[in-house]
Order: structure tokens, then C-alpha cells, then sequence
């Protein structure tokens, strides 16, 4: 999926997900079963929000030889959950005319996504 297919609050959305799921996963040693359980519990919590997500935890098994880290953890939004907010099924359920506003709105801000301004607030 397209981040210009996601809604900016959905962008905002994802984010905050990803900021809670790093400050409970940090501070944990990198062993296969811990990104395991993080992988399933990254499902579940994106999928709890209305997204279906890949995780790829397997990469950071192996360190980078230029940086000697860790690769990283990616997580990548395949779409939407199916249903998963009330809405229609529909082949393309998407807003565009939504997605306008809150791109100009953001323009207009000076933000990156329409509401980045709230979501660095806390």
C-alpha cells in the first residue's frame, strides 16, 4: 500500500502505534522468540486499528557490517482490514476528495501529514 493511499490521520494513526510498540520492545535482547512475539504482536495491535501489516523482524538477526547494528525492524501496511471500522467493502472505499482537504490543510499548516502538529504534542 501506498502512503499516499492512507489518510494522514491514519498516517498519524500508524505512527503512535509504532512509537508505543518501540517503547515496550526496546529494551529487550534481539532473540529469535522476542521478534517472534513482537511480530505477533504488531499484527495484532495494527489489526485491532483496521491494518494489515507485514512485519519483517528477520533481518535484524544480522548485524550490519558497516554500522555493526542491528538491520532494522520494517513494517510495511499491505491495506486495510477488511471491515475492520464499520465501513463498506467497497472495491475502492477510498476518499479522495478527503484526501484533498487534509493535503491542502497540511499545506497550509506547514506539516508533513494534516495534524502532525497534535501528534508531536503527546
Amino acid at each position: 500500500m501506498d502512503m499516499a493511499d492512507l489518510y494522514d490521520w491514519e498516517i498519524k494513526e500508524i505512527g503512535a502505534i509504532w512509537q508505543q510498540l518501540m517503547k515496550d520492545w526496546a529494551h529487550k535482547p534481539n532473540t529469535k522468540s522476542n521478534l517472534q512475539e513482537f511480530a505477533t504482536v504488531s499484527h495484532n495491535k495494527f489489526l485491532k486499528a483496521g491494518f494489515v501489516v507485514n512485519v519483517r523482524w528477520e533481518n535484524n538477526l544480522m548485524v550490519n557490517p558497516m554500522t555493526m547494528q542491528p538491520y532494522p525492524i520494517e513494517i510495511e501496511v499491505l491495506g486495510r482490514a477488511p471491515g475492520a471500522r464499520g465501513e463498506d467493502d467497497a472495491v475502492d472505499g477510498f476518499d479522495h476528495e478527503r484526501k484533498r482537504h487534509e493535503v491542502l490543510r497540511s499545506k497550509e499548516r506547514n506539516e508533513d501529514f494534516y495534524g502532525q502538529r497534535e501528534s508531536d504534542r503527546g
